[in-house]
């Protein structure tokens, strides 16, 4: 957890493949998107401090997280994250913005912007930017569930153990970050504006 403009913010890493990890950003409710993520993505290159989850206050320290200490048949702390799959398509037209990524001059209609690479005057007519993420079970976790039936011949086990129970609960709008592990290197970033919706229907 880490403070940001808009107030506290909770991250969650879950660990990928290949040293790429999914980082969810929670801020405060109405927190602007952009402000959410700006936290999220300083926190994850170190350039602001972030609270592991092992040293937070029981009770609510930061937005959708709750932490408490209950009865339990093991002193192993348990973390518990409740969160939709979401899939996120968005296209954008890079001209509509040709100043931000230096094309306003390569897309005038007047004189030769790529000498040497034609005989014939070039100029950049189009360009588009389609990017895709996808989050969901099997994306980052596989579990098995073994159930056996068995005959009890004694009482149940006693839960003689006082254990740190957290819950992330990411059912408000959050942000996510892909970032390469070791260079901290975000890779992608996006806003799922509407948890609940379909998968499929999830806009960025």
């Amino acid at each position: 957890m880490t403070d940001g403009a808009s107030g506290p913010v909770t991250l969650l890493r879950v660990a990928g493949a290949d040293e790429v990890d999914v980082h969810l950003v929670l801020g405060p409710a109405a927190s602007p998107p952009g402000e959410v993520l700006a936290t999220g993505i300083a926190a994850v290159e170190g350039a602001v401090p972030a609270a592991d989850g092992t040293t937070l206050p029981e009770g609510t320290p930061g937005p959708g997280l709750t932490i408490r200490t209950v009865d339990s048949y093991s002193p192993r702390p348990v973390l518990r994250v409740r969160t939709p799959a979401f899939s996120l398509l968005v296209e954008h037209d890079l001209l509509e913005h040709a100043g931000l990524f230096g094309l306003e001059s390569a897309s005038g209609a007047e004189g030769d912007h790529f000498p040497g690479v034609s005989r014939l005057p070039l100029v950049i007519g189009s360009a588009r930017q389609a990017a895709m993420a996808r989050f969901h079970a099997t994306g980052f976790e596989a579990a098995a569930v073994t159930a056996i039936a068995a005959q009890p011949r004694g009482g149940m086990p006693r839960a003689g153990h006082r254990a740190r129970h957290a819950e992330a609960a990411f059912t408000s709008p959050f942000g996510f970050l892909a970032v390469h592990r070791t260079s901290r290197l975000v890779l992608a970033a996006g806003w799922v504006a509407d948890p609940d919706a379909d998968p499929d229907r999830v806009s960025g």
